[in-house]
């Protein structure tokens, strides 16, 4: 009962990160890089347009360009027009002499082989036919990306239109992993009995570089509280978070949640939400030290919801939102009031619409509750949803089922 009602005294994921933050008052810097390098990273001021494009007009086809003036009473001969002279090529995006005023599609215009040329009888000739004005692609002084949202490929090509070869961005965050525990094996090595492989260091590393971090990974350290000690100080004085894995609960080998204890300002030892309720929050040193639990789905929901908060804070960036889905549970879903409970979901799309289905982590293989379609957090205070209900699930994948 003792341990029951420390969990239902847990903060929650919101009331965690509000209390870190408050007590990780920094202050994020820039740099500045060039704008073909810049994919993925975070402008940390508006970036405007240089100069107007056409920088005078410009063919808005492939054709010919030619005097108006020339059509005013009605269709010319154009059999002894010559290029240079009564008409030149202009091509899409081309500037072309101030002699000639409108471009005819190439589509309308059959080059004769003596030289000259026909049009189509019907073609209407005026002022600015074909012709793409000053500023028409883009205006002196336009937004071309805007602080604190990612650059994206587009943006990087909007850019450099607009004359910006370099801009400044905010600082990728430096993120340390450190995987403890004496059963871990680095991947490849032989497998032995009571050992498993150190998997999480690769999902840590992936997630932070999606989320605009740079990762920086430690090997394996064992079940050795000093040892742990000098990797912390070391993984410190190179990164700007720093993650343990592993060693977050009340095992005789669990000394990293002690060791924070013992070294810094503990915000929480356990939070409700799970899988990672054990999870241990510290600031040590003016830089934020997440304990987290071992298993992989802990890892993946604690980076989802504390990492991710923390480096979106850095960025200037708000959490980005998933596409979701609705759709029938056809399973009830059991989940302790107290807790918000992650959910890994696989969802089918019928001729009726979605339905969707748990994979419940203590019933089915990790591998299946990992690698699912989907994900939902239950609500604190509810004992679950039924079978039958509408839910709104995340997807983890862009591709429709």
């Amino acid at each position: 009962m003792e341990d029951r009602m420390k969990e239902q005294d847990y903060p929650t994921r919101k009331q965690v990160m509000e209390r870190l933050l408050s007590e990780w008052n920094i202050q994020w810097g820039s740099e500045t890089i060039r704008t073909e390098d810049a994919i993925g990273r975070v402008p940390s001021e508006d970036q405007y347009a240089r100069h107007s494009l056409p920088v005078v007009r410009a063919a808005g086809m492939d054709g010919i360009a030619v005097r108006s003036k020339d059509f005013l009473e009605g269709m010319p001969d154009t059999s002894v027009w010559r290029t240079g002279k009564e008409f030149v090529r202009a091509d899409t995006g081309d500037d072309f002499d101030d002699r000639y005023d409108a471009v005819i599609a190439v589509e309308d215009v059959e080059f004769l082989p003596e030289g000259g040329l026909l049009l189509r009888p019907d073609i209407k000739i005026y002022a600015g036919l074909g012709v793409r004005p000053k500023g028409s692609t883009m205006k002196k002084g336009e937004l071309l990306v805007q602080k604190g949202r990612p650059l994206r490929s587009v943006d990087l090509a909007a850019l450099v239109m607009g004359g910006v070869t370099e801009l400044p961005v905010y600082q990728k965050p430096r993120v340390a992993f450190i995987p403890t525990g004496s059963e871990l094996l680095p991947a490849g090595a032989p497998l032995e009995r009571g050992k498993t492989y150190d998997s999480n260091s690769i999902l840590a590393r992936h997630m932070l570089e999606e989320m605009g971090a740079c990762a920086v990974l430690f090997p394996i350290v064992r079940d050795d509280k000093e040892k742990i000690r000098e990797t912390l100080e070391q993984a410190m004085k190179q990164a700007d978070i720093v993650i343990l894995n592993g060693g977050s609960s009340k095992g005789d080998e669990d000394h990293n949640a002690r060791l924070l204890k013992e070294q810094g300002q503990v915000i929480c030892h356990g939070v409700a939400a799970a899988p990672g309720k054990p999870m241990c929050v510290a600031v040590l040193d003016k830089t934020p030290v997440i304990n987290m639990p071992g298993p992989p789905l802990a890892v993946f929901y604690g980076m989802d919801w504390c990492i991710r908060g923390l480096i979106c804070h850095l960025l200037h960036t708000p959490v980005p939102v998933r596409r979701t889905v609705e759709g029938v549970l056809t399973e009830d879903i059991s989940t302790p009031p107290h807790m918000e409970i992650l959910c890994k979901m696989n969802v089918k799309k019928t001729d009726q619409g979605y339905e969707t289905a748990q994979v419940p982590f203590k019933k089915c293989t990790v591998v299946e509750a990992l690698c699912s379609d989907a994900l939902y957090i239950t609500k604190r205070g509810t004992d679950g949803n039924k079978a039958g209900e509408h839910i709104r699930v995340e997807l983890l994948s862009d591709v429709e089922f």
